[in-house]
């Protein structure tokens, strides 16, 4: 008996949560209610309160969940330690354009990010902070140790972002690309290629600023 009732409160927390992502993504956080959520859940109007506490909750585990990925360890958090910096940016690269782009990313998740992103929600900051400030620092001390200069320099963060500018960019403008180039199919094969094509034209541009005024010295220029 408890084990059944463990499963059927498993199954109307999913419930929950799918029914959440369809009405935000249509409605946005603020327009979503918690009644239209638990009517397309097939659940009882309190169970957001049973099983989330409450509407922002059940909202933040939901956006924690979808830019959140189950190998994120694994691609991100465990880039080898003797990998060279430039092997740790491609691997780094590589491993967020197969997250942003996996077959399993539900259709929801970007209408309800561009709700969050135009209307941001205290939900933002929890998974700013829990999932995606980690794999950030990662990257900064990636593209710091290729220009030689400290993870929190201004001149690393803006190389980073500018990284990160160039993945997102093939999510957010993908309406727009496929106007401008309909041939381009996003195959697994085709997003290996524009990861290695990113990864070549940032590793050029961070060796130019290495080249050019870098104050020391990077891991791999050192190891030479």
């Amino acid at each position: 008996m408890a084990t059944n009732s463990v499963r059927n409160q498993e199954e109307t927390r999913g419930k929950l949560l799918q029914a959440a992502a369809e009405v935000i993504a249509e409605h946005g956080y603020q327009a979503a209610t918690v009644r239209e959520i638990c009517t397309r859940a097939g659940a009882n109007i309190a169970a957001v309160n049973y099983h989330f506490g409450d509407k922002l909750a059940l909202y933040t585990e939901l956006l924690k969940a979808a830019i959140n990925d189950a190998d994120a360890p694994e691609a991100f958090g465990a880039l080898h330690s003797s990998a060279t910096p430039e092997d740790s940016l491609r691997a780094f690269i590589s491993a967020m354009i197969r997250h942003i782009t996996r077959a399993d990313r539900p259709s929801w998740y970007s209408k309800a990010m561009a709700h969050e992103l135009a209307h941001p929600t205290p939900a933002l900051a929890v998974v700013v902070e829990h999932v995606i400030r980690p794999k950030a620092r990662l990257l900064y001390r990636i593209v710091g140790e290729i220009i030689g200069r400290p993870a929190l320099d201004q001149k690393t963060r803006l190389c980073a972002h500018s990284i990160i500018g160039q993945v997102v960019h093939y999510i957010h403008a993908r309406p727009v690309i496929g106007m401008l180039w309909p041939e381009l199919t996003m195959t697994p094969e085709t997003m290996e290629v524009i990861a290695n094509h990113i990864a070549d034209f940032s590793l050029a541009a961070l060796k130019g600023l290495e080249l050019n005024g870098g104050p020391g010295t990077s891991r791999s220029r050192r190891a030479k």
